[in-house]
């Protein structure tokens, strides 16, 4: 008797074929059950599987080396043939997308040995063989033969029918989804190309700005410094000022470029941390005392660090120039600077509004202003605390926003106190950023101008417009031929119209308080003033503002 273990198992004797050392693939590829063929990428036969050759009426001598469509071209009886024209579709997006292709149930008939042609249908499926190099080296062709399934089908099978037209309805579905995905690739290539042309457009631009501006800035110094009458030096300082800060706005927008491009690398430095601070905030002590406010600086006497010491003092001045812009005259601003472990950390607060919750993360978005409207009270391109974050980041830190125990907004910005391993760090150099020219932009405020020539005959001009230096300019333009009284807001502008009940009033649209537009409406609800003109001054191009301001009553832009 057999023990149950070795039930099956060779007795001695038997003839047992030995293992094969080494499988013959090209054996066992032409046995495969499945119907196969294998294509160069010029769409030559390298080779296919038995049941291939038997499913399509060829013998394997007779195909391999010849072009596929040579071996299998559309039954020249059939008008509507497609089977060739999709499948050499398909064989092409396996071409170019390297990945395989699924086809609906395709018609394709066959060639019988007598030249006549077989009505035949098949499902296939091509997919990429590649090379090391990644290019596509073969292609496999397999197909399911469905004849039968559809001759079912055309004899009325319901459920063979309704797999059919689910077949035929995955295959549409298919053909749209590589469609769709075509045109999202072209997109998003043409996206990028729109990116790197903007990109370079704002470095173009920059450059080509600065040049102009700092021969307006140089000359405009030099003649300020030797003008003899003050109305001249006047004049010059507000040539000089305002082209310092275009060249602010043409240089954050170069930054912008290169920061795009991956372009801006840091320039690490030995410096005195605390130094840097120190004769940065100094230049807005003198503003703190104009505008009654508390402004106050922590720092220890010194706190050796390896930084950027013109990107840092960057992100100083930005948050610095946001707390006085936004915080209301008699308030708080402090600044501290201190070392915790192997950061740096520095803190800018202050009592004004504070930023809601909901904002928090929104204000570090390029060209985010949260006061954005007509009748927001400070001009600005929405990119300072963007370009603090992201000079925060090539420093590898981080920089947050939340309440401060002054009552408004605390910034904090925390950097390692050392340069990354491997990175080069120069002696100390003082970093070359204007701070007073910007002390100077926050420092400028609306002056209280007396009129010209009070209770004269001439007609009275009222000129309402927030930016002190074009109110001034226009009012000089004018004061020649007419009488002419300030304003710097809307509300301002209405009070004095009510009181002054001028001849013409020249205003801007956008202003604090109280809008241009605003203004002409509450002017044109008054019966004293309804009839007065207005003119309105405006930097914004918008033709239904225009056609609604003259809807209101008599007004031009």
């Amino acid at each position: 008797m057999i023990p149950p273990t070795l039930a099956g198992a060779a007795a001695p004797g038997d003839n047992l074929v030995p293992p094969l050392s080494s499988p013959d693939f090209k054996a066992l590829f032409e046995a495969a059950p499945g119907l196969y063929l294998v294509l160069s990428p010029d769409l030559t036969i390298v080779a296919a599987s038995d049941a291939y050759l038997a499913a399509t009426l060829t013998r394997r001598e007779e195909i391999v080396g010849r072009l596929l469509f040579e071996v299998f071209p559309d039954n020249p009886d059939d008008s509507q043939a497609t089977g060739t024209t999709n499948l050499r579709a398909s064989l092409g997006r396996v071409l170019q997308q390297r990945s395989p292709d699924a086809m609906a149930v395709q018609k394709y008939d066959i060639r019988r040995p007598d030249g006549s042609f077989e009505e035949r249908h098949w499902s296939p499926v091509n997919s990429p063989v590649l090379a090391p190099d990644g290019a596509v080296a073969y292609i496999i062709h397999r197909v399911e033969d469905m004849t039968e399934f559809v001759r079912l089908k055309q004899r009325g099978g319901r459920m063979e029918a309704e797999v059919y037209r689910r077949g035929q309805e995955l295959g549409e579905a298919n053909r749209r989804l590589r469609e769709a995905n075509e045109q999202l690739n072209t997109l998003y290539e043409r996206t990028k190309e729109l990116e790197e042309l903007r990109t370079r457009f704002f470095a173009n631009v920059s450059h080509e700005l600065r040049t102009p501006l700092t021969l307006i800035l140089g000359p405009a110094e030099k003649l300020r410094a030797s003008a003899v009458e003050a109305s001249q030096r006047q004049d010059l300082e507000v040539i000089a000022r305002n082209a310092r800060t275009l060249l602010r706005h043409v240089n954050d927008l170069l930054d912008l470029s290169r920061l795009d491009a991956g372009r801006m690398e840091l320039e690490y430095a030995d410096v005195d941390a605390a130094h840097l601070v120190r004769a940065a905030t100094g230049h807005f002590d003198s503003l703190a005392r104009d505008r009654g406010m508390t402004f106050t600086v922590e720092a220890p006497a010194a706190l050796a660090a390896q930084l950027d010491p013109d990107r840092y003092q960057r992100v100083l001045l930005n948050l610095l120039s946001n707390a006085f812009k936004f915080t209301p005259d008699g308030g708080r601003v402090r600044c501290s600077l201190l070392g915790q472990g192997q950061q740096l950390v520095l803190e800018v607060a202050d009592s004004g509004p504070g930023i809601a919750p909901a904002h928090q993360a929104l204000i570090f978005e390029r060209f985010r202003q949260l006061d954005s409207g007509v009748t927001r009270r400070f001009a600005g391109t929405g990119l300072g605390l963007a370009i603090a974050r992201d000079f925060t980041g090539l420093h590898e830190g981080t920089i947050t926003v939340g309440a401060a125990p002054e009552g408004g907004a605390l910034f904090t910005v925390s950097v390692p106190l050392a340069a990354p391993t491997g990175r080069p760090v120069s002696p100390a150099g003082a970093p070359t950023a204007d701070v007073q020219g910007l002390v100077d932009e926050l420092s400028l405020r609306a002056p209280r101008l007396a009129p010209s020539d009070p209770g004269g005959e001439r007609s009275l001009v009222l000129v309402v417009e927030d930016q002190p230096d074009l109110n001034r300019f226009v009012c000089d333009c004018l004061a020649g031929e007419h009488r002419t009284e300030s304003a710097f807001d809307g509300k301002e502008g209405l009070e004095k119209a009510r009181a002054l009940r001028p001849d013409l009033i020249i205003t801007d649209v956008m202003m604090p308080v109280m809008s241009g537009d605003e203004l002409v409406t509450a002017l044109r609800a008054e019966p004293m003033l309804a009839s007065v003109p207005i003119l309105l001054l405006s930097a914004r191009t918008d033709e239904a503002l225009k056609v609604e301001l003259l809807r209101r009553g008599p007004a031009t832009t």
